[in-house]
């Protein structure tokens, strides 16, 4: 099938606010990645363009976005369009679409409506197929 068939649709995970903004990953069927403050995550708040522009004047301490994203704060699995589980590594909570997750969520419509992943305050992920 096409890049917009069910066998080759791929996942984008874009930052859409916060440090992560303009940031993009795409995931193929079987991929997993964890996003967090960590340089070891797929998606880094730490390695990001924003952060690395501002990191010598920056206080991470007194930043919002550094005090609510966990080193490792969410897990993203995509096994196909229908089923994409986000599960929840943090300490101070995820959010899709504006409600808590609690410990895993199961996105099963993402072909129809794109979704948006909060995590921490300010950092905001964009969920949709490419």
């Amino acid at each position: 099938m096409g890049a917009n068939g069910a066998n080759g649709s791929l996942l984008r995970v874009r930052g859409i606010r916060g440090f992560l903004q303009g940031e993009e990953l795409l995931l193929k069927r079987g991929d997993e990645v964890v996003v967090g403050r960590s340089r070891h995550c797929e998606l880094s708040v730490r390695r990001s363009t924003r952060y690395l522009e501002r990191a010598d004047r920056l206080n991470v301490s007194d930043s919002e976005a550094w005090r609510t994203v966990s080193r490792q704060h969410v897990r993203i699995a995509y096994h196909r369009p229908d089923h994409i589980v986000i599960e929840d590594l943090s300490a101070n909570g995820s959010f899709l679409d504006g409600q808590r997750i609690d410990g895993k969520a199961n996105i099963a419509d993402i072909e129809s409506s794109p979704h948006v992943l909060a995590l921490g305050s300010v950092e905001r992920l964009k969920l949709e197929i490419a």
